[in-house]
């Protein structure tokens, strides 16, 4: 066999060194920075901990890809920006998420998994193992912390999950105007504690009462002096949900809808309100304390009335509290009831800031990837997504504090 030697190009030189070219690229990858988020999860120990919840039932003698190894190409993938399993047909062969799963690039063993591999992954996820893995990103949450805080507010949530297949449970839902799911989030700050997976043809607070008792009872073991308060917006405040906050000494903060008592309670701002529009043109806002009862309640409650006049009109908002109780009361010394703007603006609406977060699952993380025919393999892939984000706002929180990177997006990390 004839062997051709490939003549080396000949270049003129530059002053006295020679110019030479080599097409011997060597090792190279485009996604570098998982290097980086290999060493957030070692700081975290996260992929161990989520690997020890999933089972895995395949014969150990003829494992190829070991299930942790699985782990960590689908999710370091997501947070890559990688939504689809089918970009691992390539990735399995990068360098960096080779090393990222301790092989040497370049080496025989070095190939990753294929996407079928990673999509029995994701088929072979019941709901045990996703509450196991619930279990996970609240115990990540409780090990963030030092020393306990005195104070931690959960921000509950629901959003749209917009479907295009024949899913399981799939549903129209008329308020969102298509088929969905109705995932629930909650988180704590930027930390992130519950991603849970809802049909939409149910109520937005649906199962909320018992994912928060469990919640709770998991933070309290480890924190059983931590106040607890739960946030969230109209679709939250349900009567059960507010008296087992009252009954398990849980503080509550949620917007309430309006009804015609409470807009008669309301109607002497709104009046003034509207008045000052009328000769400044410009938008009013005066607050309120409230007490109200329901007809089925057992007791009045107390509520920030907001009276909001602008262009557009009147816009009454109102907020339901359990703060200022008296098991409660110490709440007083930092927002006392003369001030119920500041508690209004201070406590209540920086819930918003939640939906930021949701918007980064949703739109960077491809938390709405749940193209998957199974419901429960569509829940794995919401959790993969949440652990991604859990990695990322790692690296935000440990690797970027102190400077302006600990404000920046997923997206802006990525790039």
């Amino acid at each position: 066999m004839t062997k051709c030697k490939p003549k080396r190009q000949k270049l003129k030189r530059v002053q006295k060194r020679a110019v030479e070219v080599d097409f011997n690229g060597g090792t190279l990858t485009s996604d570098s920075g998982i290097v980086l988020l290999r060493e957030v999860d070692q700081r975290l120990n996260l992929i161990d901990q989520i690997d020890a919840a999933i089972p895995d039932p395949r014969d150990p003698r003829y494992i190829v890809h070991q299930q942790c190894t699985l782990l960590m190409s689908r999710i370091f993938g997501i947070a890559a920006g990688y939504e689809d399993g089918n970009d691992h047909q390539q990735l399995r062969d990068d360098a960096a998420f080779q090393l990222a799963a301790n092989k040497t690039p370049g080496e025989e063993d070095a190939t990753l998994a294929s996407p079928s591999t990673l999509s029995r992954l994701e088929n072979r996820i019941d709901s045990k193992t996703i509450f196991k893995l619930h279990k996970v990103l609240v115990d990540t949450f409780l090990d963030s912390y030092a020393q306990p805080p005195e104070e931690i507010i959960l921000d509950v949530d629901a959003t749209d999950d917009l479907i295009h297949g024949e899913q399981e449970k799939r549903f129209f839902n008329g308020y969102y105007d298509g088929y969905c799911f109705l995932p629930l989030y909650i988180f704590c700050g930027d930390q992130i504690l519950v991603s849970y997976l809802r049909p939409s043809n149910v109520d937005a607070a649906k199962h909320t009462g018992g994912i928060c008792r469990l919640l709770v009872n998991a933070i309290r073991q480890r924190w059983p002096d931590v106040k607890i308060i739960l946030r969230g917006d109209s679709g939250f405040c349900r009567p059960k949900l507010l008296r087992w906050c009252e009954r398990n000494d849980v503080g509550y903060i949620f917007g309430m809808a309006k009804n015609k008592a409470l807009l008669k309670l309301l109607e002497q701002e709104m009046e003034q309100a509207k008045t000052a529009f009328e000769k400044t043109q410009v938008r009013q806002q005066l607050f309120a304390w409230l007490y109200y009862g329901a007809q089925k309640w057992k007791r009045k409650r107390r509520l920030v009335g907001k009276a909001e006049h602008n262009e557009k009109g009147a816009n009454p908002r109102f907020v339901i509290t359990n703060l200022f109780d008296s098991e409660l009361s110490a709440e007083e010394e930092s927002y006392p009831l003369s001030c119920p703007q500041e508690f209004y603006k201070d406590r209540y609406c920086l819930r918003g800031e939640m939906e930021n977060r949701i918007k980064e699952q949703q739109n960077f993380l491809f938390a709405d990837r749940t193209s998957c025919t199974d419901f429960m393999a569509n829940q794995f892939r919401l959790m993969l997504s949440s652990f991604a984000y859990v990695l990322i706002d790692g690296l935000r929180r440990i690797g970027l504090d102190g400077t302006e990177g600990r404000r920046w997006r997923v997206d802006t990390i990525r790039l």
